[in-house]
C-alpha cells in the first residue's frame, strides 16, 4: 500500500498494489459530509479494489494520516512517483 498526497491539489491518493494507473478498468466516485470533498473508488479489470483517490482531503482526511503520506510532485500521478 503507498497513500501519496499533493498538497498543491488538495488530493491524496491511496493505492492497493502496484497496477499502473493506465490498467484500471472502473471508477465510482462519491460526494463526502464536507462540501467540495469527494471520493473515488479505482478498480482493475477484474473488478477488484486497487485504489482510492481523495479530492478535497485535508478537509476529509485526519492531518495525523496526511503526515505520513509521501508528496506527489504537482503534475505527477501515483503511477508516476517511485514505490
Amino acid at each position: 500500500m503507498r497513500l501519496t498526497y499533493d498538497p498543491e491539489l488538495d488530493v491524496a491518493h491511496l493505492r492497493f498494489d502496484d497496477v499502473a494507473e493506465a490498467s484500471l478498468a472502473q471508477r465510482a466516485s462519491g460526494a463526502t459530509p464536507f462540501a467540495g470533498s469527494y471520493v473515488d473508488l479505482e478498480y482493475d479489470g477484474d473488478g477488484y479494489l486497487v485504489g482510492i483517490e481523495v479530492l478535497g482531503a485535508a478537509q476529509t482526511l485526519h492531518p495525523d494520516v496526511l503526515a505520513t503520506a509521501a508528496i506527489s510532485p504537482r503534475g505527477r500521478g501515483p503511477a508516476d512517483t517511485e514505490g
